[in-house]
């Protein structure tokens, strides 16, 4: 098992030195977040000689969308979060599309994706368009031999779960968020993975509590703080096979980042270690 976290990089020069920080803390992974104007075969080199000198694991690539045309709520976003959005999920595909080559450029199997919130009526017209759209995607993303993982959170786990079996690609998985569930009001990730199962190829393990304002989301806390039952996650994550990566990942900024994500992995591998 290895222990990592998200590295966001927003200027590709400076990766080599975000990637030696964290090797300098004792971490052996991370995900990759980069979402520049247009990918470049030249970004892509850049980063590999990073990943070459620090001797980095980057694990996967989350591909995020260009536009700001999301509030990350749990309410308007129903409606724009997507790439099934008939206004912004054109562009959003082509980005992912874009990433996606970017991510085996520099050798990273596994891209990460938020498809938006998934309707739990499979006869729904927005249901039906995102089976269509994320089979595009996979097929796409199969000609250069990446997987598509959907990050958990904005759906139930079962509409979830549906939306990869209909979808029917070999190479779609998911990313398991231990907190976005609770964030977005669905409840307990214990649940999730035993739905998702064999399905669960890389994880988040974030902490949270739930929402109160119907309008808004939950809120993100230190490992520890929130309602993500650990303990009964890694022994879940264990009875499934579960042998992948723990990225832990800390929604602010700053050196507190750094403390909680640290304090984040010492618990976590006691948990891995002991249970």
């Amino acid at each position: 098992m290895k222990f990592g976290t998200m590295v966001r990089v927003s200027d590709v020069n400076k990766a080599e030195a975000q990637f030696q920080n964290l090797i300098n803390e004792g971490l052996e992974a991370c995900q990759l977040v980069y979402k520049p104007e247009v990918y470049t075969k030249e970004d892509a080199e850049i980063i590999i000689n990073a990943i070459k000198k620090t001797g980095i694991d980057v694990c996967s690539m989350f591909a995020g969308f260009r536009d700001n045309f999301i509030f990350w709520d749990g309410y308007h976003d129903y409606n724009i979060a997507g790439i099934n959005n008939p206004q912004f999920g054109k562009s959003r595909v082509e980005y992912i599309r874009a990433a996606v080559e970017f991510a085996s450029w520099i050798g990273i199997k596994q891209v990460v994706i938020h498809a938006g919130y998934v309707d739990n009526n499979p006869f729904s017209p927005d249901f039906t368009r995102m089976v269509s759209l994320v089979k595009h995607i996979c097929a796409y993303a199969k000609r250069f031999g990446v997987d598509m993982l959907l990050e958990t959170g904005q759906e139930t786990n079962i509409a979830l779960k549906r939306l990869i079996e209909l979808t029917g690609a070999d190479n779609l998985f998911i990313n398991f968020d231990t907190a976005n569930p609770i964030i977005y009001g669905y409840g307990n990730p214990v649940d999730a993975i035993y739905t998702y199962g064999e399905y669960i190829r890389n994880m988040h393990a974030k902490d949270a509590v739930p929402p109160k304002n119907i309008y808004g989301r939950g809120v993100e806390t230190p490992i520890g703080e929130g309602y993500v039952d650990f303990e009964r996650v890694i022994k879940d994550l264990k009875k499934v096979g579960y042998d992948g990566y723990i990225i832990i990942e800390r929604e602010i900024e700053g050196d507190q980042q750094k403390i909680d994500v640290m304090n984040a992995i010492a618990k976590l591998k006691n948990l891995w270690d002991n249970l």
